[in-house]
């Protein structure tokens, strides 16, 4: 049986009973002068963020760095964004006003970093919030070739029944679990067209789920996507070496049965092929390959979505692009916030 990625079941009671002893023993002992106020708020702090953090997943980030399914740098991406955009970030801010001068921590250096930092996060949030609304969104038979957003129900391909972590969860089309992100594609199905997704170096943003004692993310079928990446469509003009590879492979086989090369596209009968009539062929094969891959562009997988080349996000939700704008609004009003109020306590340190 595979572990979860956070606490679950009894486990998530007891590790909250345990930090509240904690936090009752350091009340103790820094009445009776055994440890200073700023020393009990930094260890009870601490504890609170890595409860935090194993509860809410962002250790799976950690581990998942050289395991399969996405790049580092996808990962660091979508574990910045998950963390500058969730109260996680509240316990850095707030612990600053716990600390004085005579701490390890310079106070005015970490006010000046954190302040920048606030700064940086919001610039961030605001490219996210801009990313989101102003890329087109289309559907399948007439969005344009390029960076685009689209929207549909996702399902596993024709034939599969089956995929998830374990057999007594439910089938998923995608999952991140403890130390594994799965990498196979899906398809999305907007009404109009079918689409094959490649989740590989993607940023997937899906609420976590509780299955018995499993705590997972995942993507399940027929849920609603909505995807924001590098739209492709299979076509003549998409790979024109590819097409001419194929009429010279397509004359090559003709060639090899003489009898019936000779008898389709010997004109005048003298047992050559000669360069008129080899126009014939080429004309001939160019129709052939034609015809063979308009059904292969008509098949329902013939379009694609994957990460750009240019390095723009490439994201998956199953979250409502509205409420990901909203939330992070929130947060870049709170991270604006911040550094204007840091930087006023930065301006009243230097005046006293």
């Amino acid at each position: 049986m595979s572990a979860p990625i956070g606490p679950s079941g009894v486990v998530k009671p007891i590790l909250w009973f345990v930090w509240f002893y904690s936090v009752v023993i350091l009340i103790i002992h820094v009445f009776k002068g055994q440890i200073s106020v700023e020393g009990a708020v930094f260890k009870g702090g601490a504890f609170l963020a890595v409860i935090i953090a194993w509860t809410i997943g962002l250790h799976q980030y950690l581990f998942s760095f050289f395991m399969p399914g996405s790049s580092i740098l996808t990962q660091s991406k979508g574990l910045l964004m998950r963390s500058i955009s969730s109260f996680f970030y509240l316990i850095l801010f707030i612990g600053i006003f716990f600390f004085n001068d005579s701490t390890i921590i310079n106070k005015s250096t970490y006010m000046v970093a954190l302040s920048l930092m606030s700064l940086l996060w919001a610039f961030a949030l605001y490219s996210r919030i801009r990313l989101i609304e102003d890329t087109p969104h289309g559907r399948l038979n007439s969005t344009a070739q390029g960076y685009a957003v689209l929207k549909g129900k996702v399902s596993l391909y024709h034939g599969e029944t089956a995929r998830g972590p374990h057999r007594e969860l439910p089938v998923m089309v995608w999952y991140s679990k403890y130390l594994y992100t799965s990498s196979a594609g899906f398809l999305l199905d907007d009404g109009k067209g079918t689409c094959t997704i490649d989740p590989r170096d993607a940023e997937v943003i899906t609420p976590r789920h509780h299955y018995g004692s499993y705590a997972f993310y995942a993507i399940y079928p027929d849920e609603t996507v909505y995807v924001i990446g590098q739209f492709e469509t299979l076509s003549k003009q998409r790979n024109e070496h590819e097409r001419k590879a194929l009429v010279s492979s397509k004359i090559v086989e003709w060639k090899r049965n003489r009898v019936k090369f000779l008898d389709y596209f010997d004109r005048n009968s003298d047992g050559v092929v000669d360069d008129v009539e080899m126009a014939g062929v080429r004309n001939a094969a160019d129709r052939f390959v034609d015809d063979s891959l308009e059904e292969i562009y008509q098949q329902p997988a013939s379009h694609f979505v994957s990460q750009p080349n240019d390095g723009r996000p490439f994201i998956l939700s199953s979250i409502h692009p509205d409420e990901l704008i909203k939330r992070y609004k929130h947060a870049m009003f709170f991270h604006l916030s911040a550094w204007i109020i840091l930087t006023i306590f930065l301006f009243a340190m230097r005046a006293i």
